[in-house]
């Protein structure tokens, strides 16, 4: 029996949809906050899980004086990195929480930290 060429179209149209829909719906769900007030930068991201070991290596890269890597970790801590750089770090697969007391750094680290934050936030908006 043939399968009618309209009826093969449809099933294809479908198919796609279907991912198109799941894609987009992928980045419905990513959402990143920064707030930065007198005292503290603060970050929240959540995203895709598939982009939890880009945003581990963009990390151990943007702090890569440090020696510290992120990747393959999961974290609940108070990191006071080699260089001074202090910071409160909450991740898993697919969440991220970071917040930079300036109080406890100095303006290099801040910049550094926020260039690393504004980083994060492209690749969790990236397609």
């Amino acid at each position: 029996m043939k399968v009618k060429p309209i009826l093969l179209l449809i099933a294809v149209l479908f198919i796609s949809f279907a991912g198109a829909e799941k894609s987009s719906a992928q980045q419905k769900n990513a959402a990143v906050t920064i707030s930065d007030s007198n005292t503290i930068l603060s970050f929240k991201a959540k995203y895709d899980p598939a982009k939890t070991s880009r945003i581990q290596q963009y990390m151990t890269d943007a702090l890569k004086e440090t020696g510290f890597s992120f990747k393959n970790a999961q974290l609940d801590a108070q990191l006071a990195l080699t260089g001074g750089i202090n910071f409160y770090i909450k991740s898993d697969r697919g969440e991220l929480i970071l917040k930079f007391d300036k109080r406890k750094n100095n303006t290099a680290d801040y910049t550094k930290f926020k260039k690393m934050c504004d980083g994060i936030k492209a690749i969790v908006q990236q397609n």
